[in-house]
């Protein structure tokens, strides 16, 4: 009889222990407290649109150094197949109880999401332990995210009824980085097609069909004492609704009539708007160059027209020992905003 009461007992203190072991580590649970709504292009902050709350439950528990990240747990995404770049997505934490963040030391600057599956630490090694005394079996700290969605013109293209569904997981790590608890939660956005958005702005470049090819022609010896010259009136419209650069090169560094080659800079190029009185001069060549400037930040794309003028330099020495021939080259334009 004696026997079966101590081994009675030893079965109860080792149930005891496996007890004492499943509440050691601490909880984490997380859910969505608000939706957002987008309805303009410009930055939003959408305040509690999560909360975070990790509990200590069993006495004497002490986590120094603890970090909380963020993991983006799928790409967000909507039924109509749409994305929002997570790029466009910082977190924040604005409110904590149970501690300050003054004591945590970290935690107030916003932090901008990483790729699906890879940590953005909000909280890295706090100052302040987990922990609670001998006399307080259950203690809890709350935090509040907000999600902060940059502004710009890429909302646009991203107008739809349909939801594209945020889903993060929130990570309690230990002094060395390892897990300690994870839990996750979906919060949706909408960006409202009847909102007001900035249209993207819109570029474009054009060589007009009268000097898409360019001939010049050296006829007589006057030609070649004096330089000769083409012109095309309007001949490239550009279209921008910001300021812009226009830059032009050749696509090789001569021009060429099958195995014989001129350099690309016995021909220049003069560039003028059609309307201010500003222009640009410049020998052809294979690296990129300026030749044209303008535009201002509009609510649409503005087309501007230019003239183009090629033309060679009097007494070149290298046109003038060139082998007659039809030589010929590739001439680019190219706009870049400003």
């Amino acid at each position: 009889m004696n026997k079966f009461t101590l081994f009675s007992s030893i079965l109860f203190s080792i149930g005891l222990c496996f007890f004492t072991n499943a509440v050691a580590q601490p909880r984490i649970s997380t859910s969505n407290q608000m939706y957002m709504q987008v309805s303009n292009s410009q930055t939003q902050t959408f305040n509690n649109a999560f909360q975070v709350q990790i509990s200590l439950v069993g006495f004497l528990r002490n986590y120094p150094n603890w970090s909380l990240a963020a993991i983006l747990n799928q790409e967000i995404t909507n039924s109509e197949g749409k994305t929002l770049p997570f790029s466009k997505i910082k977190l924040s934490l604005s409110a904590v109880t149970g501690a300050t963040f003054a004591q945590i030391g970290s935690g107030t600057t916003p932090v901008q999401l990483n790729a699906p599956g890879i940590q953005s630490l909000i909280i890295n090694s706090s100052k302040l332990p987990l922990q609670n005394d001998g006399f307080e079996f259950y203690k809890q700290y709350v935090f509040t995210v907000d999600v902060i969605l940059a502004g710009g013109t890429y909302l646009d293209a991203l107008k739809s009824w349909q939801n594209y569904a945020m889903n993060l997981a929130f990570v309690l790590l230990d002094n060395k980085g390892v897990e300690l608890a994870r839990s996750s939660a979906i919060n949706n956005m909408q960006i409202r097609p009847d909102g007001t958005y900035t249209s993207p702005a819109t570029y474009g470049i054009q060589v007009q069909d009268n000097a898409r090819s360019g001939l010049l022609e050296l006829k007589t010896m006057n030609d070649y004492v004096n330089g000769t010259s083409v012109s095309y009136a309007n001949g490239l419209t550009v279209t921008a609704a910001t300021p812009y650069a226009i830059m032009v090169r050749t696509s090789n560094a001569n021009f060429s009539a099958g195995t014989k080659t001129l350099p690309v800079s016995v021909v220049n190029l003069q560039l003028s708007a059609v309307s201010t009185s500003g222009s640009y001069t410049i020998p052809l060549s294979e690296t990129s160059q300026t030749v044209g400037s303008g535009g201002t930040n509009t609510s649409s794309a503005q087309a501007y027209k230019y003239n183009i003028r090629y033309f060679t330099k009097a007494n070149d020495s290298r046109l003038i020992n060139a082998v007659p021939d039809n030589y010929s080259g590739i001439l680019i334009y190219e706009i870049i905003p400003q």
